[in-house]
């Protein structure tokens, strides 16, 4: 496991500096709830219908009703987003620009065992990530008192990795398929920001209804996972979307040739 343990010590800096921002903005969050708890619901009113569904706010006026609209619903796919686009496009990418690929697969490792190895360390990384997310808002509930159950934070965290690795997933197989880390971030970043959009857009004009079967944001959060919990289909075409990606860059990897 030389690999795996290696890539999460060279990716060190990356979790930390995300983890930093992450916690500071999900702390500032919580405090803001403290703030506005009793009038959340006045500052809401001011609002039209299409602009809260455009933000993520529906009826519920609770604290899970203001994280969905402004932790889940943006910021917090936002964070984890990049952070597994940052992870993933630059795992086998950054071997092969660097040209310290040859070396290392020239010590009895296979290519197959290679990328295996580096997944898994991004799989590693996007869950600590999400785990951070979920104690952060628990010990924000602690110290600013207000009420968030366990399973909320569950969910809350499912639905953060499922997100983030879903993300890296399409950016570390783009990586290994064309050996370019700009090119994978790129389209990942599209993808996601589109997505964003998608999922946005069809909730105040009803004929681009359709557009939200496309749109990865949809399938992550539309059914409001810190409130309702976890939609089964959804993560199911999550899960679906993660094993393709996985298996179509390690056939590709395994096939190419690898600039020396």
């Amino acid at each position: 496991m030389y690999i795996l343990k290696n890539d999460i010590y060279q990716n060190r800096k990356k979790i930390i500096s995300f983890s930093l921002g992450g916690v500071a903005y999900t702390l500032l969050l919580t405090y803001f709830w403290t703030l506005f708890s009793d009038t959340f619901g006045q500052m809401l009113e001011f609002f039209p219908d299409a602009i809260k569904n455009f933000a993520g706010f529906g009826d519920d006026l609770s604290v899970t009703g203001f994280l969905n609209g402004e932790f889940m619903h943006l910021i917090g796919p936002l964070i984890i987003g990049a952070f597994g686009i940052t992870i993933g496009s630059s795992s086998i990418a950054t071997e092969e620009s660097n040209k310290t690929i040859d070396q290392i697969l020239s010590l009895s490792i296979s290519r197959t065992r290679f990328y295996i190895e580096k997944y898994l360390a991004l799989v590693f990384c996007v869950l600590l990530l999400a785990i951070i997310f979920a104690i952060t808002l628990e010990i924000g509930s602690l110290v600013f008192n207000f009420d968030i159950g366990l399973i909320n934070l569950f969910y809350a965290a499912f639905a953060l990795f499922s997100f983030g690795l879903s993300t890296g997933s399409i950016s570390f197989s783009i990586g290994a398929i064309t050996g370019k880390r700009s090119i994978a971030a790129s389209i990942t970043a599209f993808i996601a920001i589109t997505g964003y959009v998608f999922d946005s857009i069809y909730t105040v004009v009803d004929k681009l209804d359709f557009t939200k079967h496309v749109a990865l944001h949809y399938y992550y959060n539309s059914n409001a996972v810190i409130q309702n919990g976890v939609n089964p289909f959804h993560s199911l075409v999550i899960l679906v979307l993660i094993l393709v990606s996985f298996i179509i860059g390690l056939y590709v990897f395994y096939q190419r040739d690898i600039k020396s």
